[in-house]
């Protein structure tokens, strides 16, 4: 059995049962030409599947994308090649979480704000949002969850009121986008929204959720005060100006950490070996913790410890070198610096290595496992 995947999915070779041959191609060369000639295809969310990209599926059977995301993927066109999909879905739900609570703890202690005064809107309420929601309710922050979706289908969820979320001082994002439908989520967080005025807007979900033009309306309006964004318009050719004035400013990361790239990875290849009928060893990921420095001290809060223990800073650096660059330059030092930098270490395994937490650093155990 012949496997193509993307070289940059993490530790394949420790996943993969052993009998299968796995070939690899480098997505920054464009869409693999022979994937015709394979039985499965391990994606991210770099490579597009549509009738363009795939015209024929050949000896295709699988697809499989070790992302929780999945519109790169035409799913209604697999169906009809006769193509099954697998996907990761909440394989990065802590790893987003964490992201979203360092970056509204940096700004907060940054701009002098108690968050305990804040009310914070999280828009969309699946695995992603569960995780912040039930991080800041952790930290005393008062959250509310918007999902009219999942109170459509689930009779034992209920989301607040959109008059609820828009009264917020905090809007976090975490939906797919979609383009259609009742619930469409494409420029959701729009000029009606921004309208309304916020101290902070957080995307980490995709690109397209906010309109960005009008973002940078309402930031020189004074409707928005800050922004942080994970992910972008156009991506990777992110807007220059949006990605100069943001507060933060990453190329679409906010999922990445060593813990949730293993999980990615062996979901996308457990969904493989049912379709299949193959067996696999089941792992246990165990992260080198050997040459992670933890940085602490006595005098360390909160927003610290998770500013000098992430590589946000590292992310946030590098991606504003790449304003002002030509498209395929950007998009390719863009791919560049999301695939070859390296992954954190969740904050879980770091609380766990302390021999002792500072009394300031109580906070930090809501992480822990």
């Amino acid at each position: 059995m012949k496997i193509l995947a993307d070289k940059y999915l993490y530790k394949l070779d420790e996943l993969l049962p052993e009998d299968i041959k796995l070939h690899l191609f480098n997505p920054s060369d464009g869409f693999p030409e022979d994937v015709a000639q394979f039985d499965a295809l391990l994606i991210r969310t770099v490579t597009r599947i549509t009738p363009e990209t795939l015209p024929e599926a050949g000896k295709l059977k699988f697809i499989g994308s070790a992302t929780a995301g999945f519109d790169h993927v035409d799913t209604d066109y697999l169906e009809r090649l006769g193509i099954v999909f697998g996907r990761s879905e909440g394989c990065n739900a802590n790893a987003v979480g964490e992201y979203v609570i360092t970056s509204i703890a940096k700004w907060a202690q940054e701009r002098g704000v108690d968050l305990r005064d804040k009310k914070i809107g999280v828009v969309g309420f699946g695995n992603t949002g569960g995780h912040v929601l039930g991080y800041l309710q952790k930290l005393g922050v008062t959250a509310a969850a918007y999902d009219p979706p999942k109170a459509d289908r689930e009779p034992e969820f209920t989301s607040c009121s959109l008059d609820e979320l828009l009264a917020c001082d905090i809007l976090t994002l975490h939906t797919p986008l979609t383009q259609m439908g009742d619930h469409a989520t494409f420029h959701m967080c729009g000029p009606d929204w921004l309208g309304h005025g916020f101290d902070l807007i957080i995307n980490t979900a995709r690109g397209g959720v906010v309109n960005e033009k009008a973002l940078l309306r309402a930031y020189y309006n004074d409707k928005v005060r800050d922004f942080i964004l994970d992910v972008w318009e156009n991506e990777p050719v992110f807007g220059d100006e949006t990605a100069r004035l943001a507060y933060i400013a990453t190329p679409h990361i906010a999922g990445y950490s060593k813990q949730a790239k293993w999980k990615a990875s062996e979901m996308v290849i457990e969904e493989m070996c049912r379709f299949f009928g193959l067996e696999r060893e089941n792992r246990e990921f165990k992260p080198d913790l050997n040459s992670v420095e933890i940085h602490v001290d006595e005098n360390m809060a909160l927003a610290g410890f998770l500013w000098s223990n992430s590589n946000i800073r590292y992310y946030d650096e590098h991606l504003r070198k790449l304003i002002g660059m030509k498209d395929a330059e950007k998009a390719r030092k863009f791919a560049r610096l999301r695939s070859e930098t390296e992954t954190r270490i969740e904050f879980g395994e770091l609380v766990n290595r302390l021999e002792r937490v500072p009394e300031q650093l109580e906070a930090l155990k809501i992480f822990s496992r």
